[in-house]
């Protein structure tokens, strides 16, 4: 099977490329200075090594397969914490315990003294009035 015959004005512009490279030399001194750049450049790379996590990445060789399947089952992982984080309470979940009001104090109204619900923080800020417990003899 022979090629098909191309056109030869298809390669004009890069024959003129070619041309002008030719004649193409390199700065006065680049000769003179490339040993001590390069000798440079080595003394540099080894007087700061590469980041050790750089230096650990570069020992895996990974493949494009298995780096395939590492980025599977990390977002797998992340989705499936998502849903678990999204679903609804079960029943026997955590349950809020408050103390009656006292007919005599109307300035009160049902406190929270216990519950067990993971406590407020970061990411689950309180959304519920919560008042110290006193202690009245």
């Amino acid at each position: 099977m022979k090629p098909a015959p191309q056109n030869p004005d298809e390669f004009e512009s890069l024959k003129k490329l070619l041309a002008l490279k030719r004649h193409e030399e390199p700065p006065p001194g680049y000769f003179d200075r490339l040993p001590g750049e390069v000798r440079a450049r080595i003394a540099h790379a080894q007087a700061s090594p590469e980041p050790w996590w750089r230096r650990w990445l570069a020992t895996w060789d990974l493949s494009p397969a298995l780096a395939t399947s590492y980025a599977v089952v990390a977002v797998t992982l992340v989705v499936g914490g998502i849903w678990m984080a999204k679903q609804p309470v079960a029943e026997g979940g955590p349950q809020i315990v408050t103390t009656p009001v006292p007919s005599g104090d109307a300035n009160l109204t049902n406190t929270i003294i216990a519950s067990n619900a993971a406590p407020p923080g970061l990411f689950n800020p309180p959304s519920l009035p919560v008042q110290p417990a006193e202690f009245k003899k």
